[in-house]
Parts: C-alpha cells; structure tokens; sequence
C-alpha cells in the first residue's frame, strides 16, 4: 500500500467514526425529546384529573348551605386583616 493510500484509508476511517458519532448524538437527542415529550404528557394527564377532581369537589361543597356563610365570614375577617395591616404599616397619619 503506498503513502497516499494509507492517509486515504486514515482519514476515510476518522470520517466514518465522526459520521456514526454524529448520528448517535442525534439519535440520542432524539430519545431524550421523546422521553421528555412523554413526561410532559404524563404530568399533564395527572394535571387535568386533579383538576376534574377539585372542580368535582368544589361544586359539591358550593351546594352546602354552609359554604356561603364561610365564605362570607372569611370575606369579613379578611377585611378586617387587610384594614389593621394598612393601620399598622401606615401608623397614624
């Protein structure tokens, strides 16, 4: 084999390790976006159920007689909170 043909046959085996290496990295990438798109899937899934179960939940309490006096004392009290905060970070003026 002469001198040319063997830095013909280097740099032809350096460029196919390159290739291989390259596709292996984009197939990797690949993977990883799959895998990620899955997981994202999977939590939003989980997402909506929670969701569908909360609202569930929240339209069977509002139908109590009990939630909208709650909720109107918690209005109430909160007023109140909000008004000794102001008083307090405001001092007297």
């Amino acid at each position: 084999m002469g001198r040319m043909d063997l830095k013909m046959a280097v740099a032809f085996v350096l460029l196919l390790f390159l290739c291989t290496e390259a596709a292996s990295y984009r197939l990797q990438k690949r993977e990883a976006q799959d895998s990620f798109s899955q997981i994202q899937e999977v939590a939003k899934s989980y997402w909506e159920r929670l969701n569908s179960a909360v609202q569930g939940w929240m339209d069977s309490v509002k139908s109590w007689e009990i939630y909208e006096k709650t909720t109107s004392a918690a209005g109430t009290y909160t007023e109140i909170l909000k008004d000794q905060v102001y008083h307090w970070w405001h001092g007297e003026q």
